[in-house]
């Protein structure tokens, strides 16, 4: 059944399982309580998000790579680069990370500063470890 109309009100006799249904400039939603709820106040809580998320300032990703390369120089997107964003993501020193992959700190530094190649090998043991594509080190 389908509770709400174009202006969100609800309709009368609603039922603790039936279907809200809000209508926004960014879409419909649908939610299916899974028990008792106030809907009025669930609605009002929809709507603020959705609102909140529609008048968010977007950057384009065009402006955040620009910053980034003029950040991170030479180095922005090569594979020394996504070892290092990989490896502060998972929270992980490089002491810690060669101890995983059974390599030494030093040959991870180098890695990172991309004065050692990362082999296929190698790069597939990090990857298993920093849970990401082992081709971004590649």
């Amino acid at each position: 059944m389908r509770i709400g109309d174009q202006d969100g009100n609800a309709g009368k006799g609603e039922g603790m399982n039936e279907a809200l249904v809000i209508h926004h400039d960014l879409g419909e939603v649908v939610v299916v309580p899974a028990g008792k709820v106030n809907k009025t106040r669930l609605k009002k809580m929809i709507r603020a998000t959705l609102d909140q998320y529609a008048e968010e300032g977007r950057v384009a990703a065009d402006t955040v790579h620009i910053a980034a390369r003029q950040r991170h120089g030479v180095d922005y997107q090569t594979p020394g680069y996504y070892l290092r964003l990989y490896r502060q993501r998972a929270d992980l020193t490089q002491a810690a990370l060669a101890e995983k992959v059974e390599a030494l700190q030093h040959h991870l530094s180098e890695m990172e500063h991309n004065k050692r190649p990362i082999g296929k090998a190698m790069a597939k043991k990090l990857a298993q470890v920093l849970d990401c594509d082992y081709r971004k080190f590649l």
